[in-house]
């Protein structure tokens, strides 16, 4: 059965598709439409995630496209959304990944958490997050992108599973500079930390500072900087002190010098990795540094 990826309604049930049969559409995030899928030969479901058809014919970004997947699917962690495959299907692009069945911390806020998560759930969703990132910048990758809708949590029988996905559009660190349109669709404006706003050279600690935008919107129910104009958000994350995370849940204000420290502007002020501001917002001991 011919595709018509390229059209706005997107693929329909029963549909193949680089040799994938389509289940379902799941969504849309990370410049791309996702699909549950058959597997063409294993007993296995996988989301694909295919890519607009204007982007196929930039030949920098496909370059930039495939480098990243390869670069993704070398990471192996509990809390990374594993890479399986990548390749080009009548002028798209296209690459697929661990499904994972649950929702996302996202649509768990909105649907069960509007006023804010229970601080415990929290940090157990920061804390292995903190992990994926943390394992990622050892390996000199970045995310970019860490948001609430890019952590995947799966089912809770019998341990609930916490995934960070969208680790396709991670570069390694030593080619990350530069604020270009690409870089800023590339991360979402009310996450992004001030160096990034501002092109200018990026390490783990940009990841670290959206995180904490990220802890602080799954406490409150809201992000840190929010308007209706996206560069007012950034005037915001470049000028403005981060909100106290009190104001909004009182009983919680011991965390205000905690969030305060992963959202300072000046990224030498921030924790030295993500795991040390995970254990901070848990009140635990940071862990050693590794001999």
């Amino acid at each position: 059965m011919p595709t018509n990826a390229g059209q706005s309604a997107g693929l329909s049930e029963g549909e193949l598709f680089a040799g994938y049969t389509i289940v379902r559409r799941l969504g849309a995030g990370g410049m791309g439409e996702v699909y549950l899928a058959q597997h063409p030969r294993l007993p296995r479901r996988d989301a694909l995630k295919i890519l607009p058809r204007e982007l196929t014919g930039d030949l920098e970004f496909r370059q930039r496209f495939n480098r990243e997947a390869d670069l993704a699917a070398s990471l192996y962690n509990e809390h990374i959304v594993g890479i399986h495959d990548r390749g080009e299907f009548q002028g798209q692009l296209w690459i697929s990944m661990d499904y994972v069945e649950g929702t996302d911390a996202a649509q768990l806020l909105r649907s069960r958490y509007p006023s804010g998560m229970p601080h415990p759930d929290v940090v157990e969703i920061i804390s292995a997050v903190a992990d994926a990132l943390d394992y990622a910048h050892s390996r000199g990758l970045l995310h970019r992108d860490v948001k609430p809708a890019n952590i995947l949590l799966g089912e809770a029988m019998p341990r609930r599973r916490i995934l960070l996905a969208d680790f396709g559009i991670a570069r390694q660190l030593g080619e990350i500079s530069g604020l270009t349109a690409t870089n800023m669709l590339m991360g979402t404006t009310a996450y992004c930390a001030p160096e990034q706003l501002q092109g200018a050279d990026l390490d783990g600690r940009a990841d670290q500072y959206a995180l904490g935008c990220t802890a602080f919107h799954l406490l409150a129910g809201s992000a840190p900087f929010q308007h209706s104009n996206p560069a007012v958000v950034i005037s915001q994350h470049l000028s403005s002190p981060p909100p106290s995370i009190s104001t909004w849940r009182p009983e919680l204000a011991h965390l205000d010098g905690v969030i305060a420290k992963a959202l300072a502007k000046d990224p030498a002020e921030r924790y030295p990795t993500c795991a040390d501001f995970a254990a901070a917002l848990a009140g635990r001991p940071p862990r050693a540094p590794h001999p």
